[in-house]
């Protein structure tokens, strides 16, 4: 077996676990859902041969399970300086640095206590995160990051939208 198909089964089986993390509105089952994804996330990349988007996995498999426990922002700074640092080291081509910034931005997000703000930021990252995955041609990456970005749309209409619509009553985004 190929490490391109058997990366592809490792992001597949990511799949669930991504998608799942956003229908939770309690933290710590979103980031024990996300826990899992990213461990999986990370070793594709690693099978692709992408040094630097394995290495920022890696790092992100450590900061969900920090978040599982705080947002304690003395945390993110830890984790800002240690991708400053990975990026640097691994650093292999540009399409590296898009990888980089929907990273920072998505840890921007991991450490706030407001859901809702965690959210919007998590759907820029996870934006980025899908342009580099379309730029690496990994479909199974691609689809996995689109499907996190509407699940992620799912949750916050649910948690948040039809919520307001429904105490307020009114238009979704009046």
């Amino acid at each position: 077996m190929s490490y391109f198909l058997l990366s592809q089964i490792f992001v597949t089986i990511a799949i669930l676990f991504d998608f799942l993390s956003l229908q939770y509105k309690a933290r710590k089952k979103t980031y024990l859902c996300l826990i899992i994804s990213a461990s999986l996330i990370c070793v594709h990349y690693f099978l692709l041969g992408n040094l630097a988007a394995g290495t920022l996995v890696a790092l992100t498999v450590i900061r969900f399970i920090v978040c599982y426990y705080t947002t304690n922002k003395g945390f993110l700074l830890l984790f800002m300086l240690l991708n400053v640092v990975s990026i640097f080291l691994t650093y292999q081509s540009a399409i590296d640095l898009i990888i980089f910034t929907g990273s920072m931005i998505f840890m921007i997000g991991n450490f706030q206590k407001n859901n809702k703000l965690m959210r919007i930021l998590m759907m820029i990252g996870t934006s980025l995160y899908l342009s580099y995955n379309i730029i690496i041609a990994s479909p199974m990456a691609v689809v996995l990051e689109g499907l996190f970005l509407v699940s992620n749309f799912i949750g916050y209409y649910r948690h948040y939208v039809k919520i307001r619509l429904e105490t307020q009553g009114g238009e979704p985004f009046s």
